[in-house]
C-alpha cells in the first residue's frame, strides 16, 4: 500500500508525495519532492503563466 503525502519528504519506498492546483483540477503525484515541485511548476508555466506575476 502505497502512503500519499501532501508535500514534504518521502520515507521509505511505499511512500509518495502529491499535489493539487489551486487553479484547477491538475494533480499530480511523484516518488519525491524535488519531482513533484518540478512537475508542479511545469504544469503553472505551461497552464498558468501569469500564476508568477506579483502582483
Amino acid at each position: 500500500m502505497v502512503i500519499y503525502r501532501r508535500g514534504g519528504h518521502v520515507h521509505g519506498g511505499d511512500e509518495a508525495v502529491e499535489r493539487g492546483c489551486d487553479l484547477c483540477e491538475w494533480h499530480g503525484v511523484a516518488d519525491g519532492y524535488p519531482e513533484l515541485i518540478s512537475q508542479y511548476q511545469s504544469h503553472l508555466r505551461a497552464e498558468h503563466p501569469k500564476a508568477w506575476l506579483r502582483v
